[in-house]
């Protein structure tokens, strides 16, 4: 008890101190991290979250997916264990809590709140759209995922896991709101400008990328929805343009922070090379691709295009856009159509990548002769190093692809990822990370 005492009495007094003390001394917000913003804004958080998107895009969000198909080829440390399919919940660790929850899609939630509150409608549009493009891929990543009751920090540190199914209807909401908010006029006094990063707040710029990425969506789903076709050629005419798209070309300095995240990965890492299937398809073909994909001096290297310190990361583009329109006209039976939108996908991707457009004669189809496989080969090779190729694959199965040798699947290719090993940890909600090889709900036999 004196013991006890002892300590008890000091920590009294101390406390009636404090009581006592002048305000200057004990003043709101002490504890404040003073390099914090205490009081974010739109225009402060829309250029970090954008450019933290795109790192992350073009990081794990990239490496992972590249290694499944083989555009890449794991060769060492933690990538080598990747390209045999040994991975666990702790590989993708960083790129769930550090990246699209944590540091993206948590402060597209507050720029979205924060805008609605101040009445900023046309920062509330491009944060629903932005959120929207990070979380299809987190969604097409994992499958069921946090959303409904995300973002919310101390008040729910476990939040409910909704269904696919679910969030896909949410994404195509936040896409509709934001189309009608920026179809709108924006009587607020701030409104999106050269801290836009993407599109430098052109507004009709915005629309188009809403409409792509609802094209996209609905591609995604025309196995387990028969209006998905038509529903996604609807949002053709409306999405990008010629020469158009939704990138981030890295200024590429001395700053880490402005380096491209290929380029910084091979020059601190390279322990991935560029060697594979895709390598092997290109040479073949004698594409003129290959000389820009690959450094010419070593074509196990990553070439100048995506690179280099300065490199883009891409969202979307125009021929990602009419690659989705050919396949979805060869699924509404159209072929002319069909080939005319995947002739036009080659010759725009020639364009966007060599600015040359020669090649495409010699990989041109008709309504006589295309195939889903030549559509999603042409788009395997046009989206190099884009996590879409694996949703791509996993959809129609092209390209056929064989496991490597040693692999952890019994030969099988990776469907899905495990959920990191945070959620598990500390979210009881986290389901059970069962299998690489679980397929999410879009992807049926």
């Amino acid at each position: 008890m004196l013991r006890i005492t002892r300590y008890i009495l000091p920590m009294m007094f101390l406390l009636l101190i404090a009581q006592g003390c002048r305000k200057s001394y004990f003043y709101r917000g002490i504890n404040d991290d003073p390099s914090q913003l205490q009081r974010p804004t739109p225009t402060n958080l829309l250029p970090s979250v954008i450019l933290q998107s795109a790192y992350t895009w073009g990081g794990d969000a990239s490496r992972f997916p590249s290694i499944f198909m083989q555009q890449t080829t794991g060769a060492a440390n933690q990538s080598a264990s990747a390209n045999n399919y040994n991975i666990t919940p702790d590989d993708v660790d960083n790129m769930w809590y550090a990246g699209f929850y944590g540091a993206i899609m948590g402060n597209i939630d507050t720029l979205i709140r924060i805008a609605t509150s101040d009445n900023m409608p046309h920062y509330a549009a491009v944060g629903k759209i932005l959120l929207a493009n990070d979380l299809a891929q987190v969604t097409d990543f994992w499958g069921d995922v946090p959303y409904s009751e995300a973002f919310q920090g101390l008040i729910n540190t476990q939040p409910k896991y909704d269904s696919q199914q679910s969030i896909y209807t949410a994404l195509h909401a936040l896409l509709d709101q934001a189309i009608t908010a920026l179809e709108a006029d924006d009587d607020s006094p701030s409104t999106p400008g050269s801290e836009d990063l993407l599109f430098g707040g052109d507004v009709s710029m915005w629309i188009k990328f809403a409409h792509s990425l609802k094209a996209k969506l609905y591609l995604h789903t025309v196995k387990i929805d028969n209006t998905s076709v038509a529903k996604g050629l609807a949002e053709i005419s409306e999405g990008f343009g010629s020469g158009e798209a939704a990138f981030i070309k890295f200024v590429g300095s001395d700053a880490v922070s402005t380096q491209a995240p290929w380029y910084q990965f091979n020059t601190q890492r390279a322990d991935i090379t560029f060697d594979g299937y895709l390598n092997d398809l290109m040479a073949d073909a004698g594409d003129p691709r290959y000389d820009v994909y690959y450094d010419p001096s070593d074509n196990t290297a990553l070439g100048e295009l995506y690179g280099s310190a300065n490199s883009p990361v891409y969202f979307m583009s125009y021929d990602e856009l009419k690659f989705i329109e050919a396949e979805l006209q060869f699924r509404n039976g159209d072929l002319a159509a069909a080939a005319a939108a995947y002739n036009a996908a080659v010759e725009a991707n020639l364009t966007r990548t060599i600015n040359n457009t020669a090649y495409a004669a010699t990989v041109a189809k008709t309504a006589a002769n295309i195939t889903l496989k030549d559509i999603i080969t042409q788009k395997y090779i046009a989206l190099f190093l884009s996590p879409e190729v694996w949703t791509d694959w996993r959809r129609t199965g092209y390209p056929e692809l064989t496991a490597p040798s040693g692999n952890v699947l019994n030969g099988e290719l990776p469907r899905t990822l495990f959920y990191p090993s945070s959620e598990v940890r500390y979210n009881s909600n986290t389901p059970a990370n069962t299998r690489l090889t679980r397929r999410v709900w879009w992807d049926v036999q």
